[in-house]
């Protein structure tokens, strides 16, 4: 069985990580053996080490930090799991979508739509003349853009269109205040 190059450096990673466990048991022991304090204080780590609960718990600490290392490491090299996901569900969608075109990943967030389609979609409704759908688009902005000169401007022409010449004379008499 051959591994590839991934498979062999996870490999050689995963070795060399236990080796080192090993290597740092080893000295340990190894300490045990030197002459005075030094070995005492050795013998102590070691008896502690090697204590049925407190071996296991080392061991469960010393795994975990271990997996939480790694992962660190992974998540620098790879960046954010974090992502966007669009689909395409509408039930206007066409039924032979293929299915990897249903759905579309982005790591960057999605901008906020413009305000300027809905500013396109009164105009076009009062080209039609059509004043109740001009109207409800209208009630559908945000009331900060209520007074912009682009919004008073269709103001304006609503109030004509509807045959409220008072009230587009007030907006026009706005609008000209703001403009100077």
């Amino acid at each position: 069985m051959a591994f590839n190059s991934a498979q062999r450096k996870s490999l050689a990673v995963g070795f060399g990580l236990i080796a080192m466990a090993a290597a740092f048991i080893v000295l340990i022991w190894l300490g045990t053996y030197l002459p005075g304090f030094p070995g005492e204080v050795f013998s102590m780590i070691a008896g502690i080490m090697w204590s049925p609960i407190l071996l296991d718990i080392s061991l469960f600490i010393l795994g975990l930090s271990l997996v939480f290392w790694i992962n660190h490491i992974r998540r620098q090299a790879e960046g954010d799991e974090f992502v966007y996901l669009e689909t395409v569900d509408a039930p206007d969608a066409p039924a032979d979508l293929p299915a990897g075109s249903r759905s579309a990943v982005f790591r960057d967030p999605p901008e906020a739509p413009p305000t300027e389609p809905a500013i396109a979609a009164i105009e076009g409704a009062l080209d039609m003349e059509d004043a109740d759908t001009a109207t409800q688009l209208l009630f559908d902005l945000p009331e900060d853009t209520l007074e912009t000169p682009a919004v008073l401007t269709l103001r304006i022409r609503l109030a004509e269109l509807t045959g409220r010449s008072e009230e587009a004379r007030t907006l026009r008499t706005r609008l000209d205040g703001d403009a100077s």
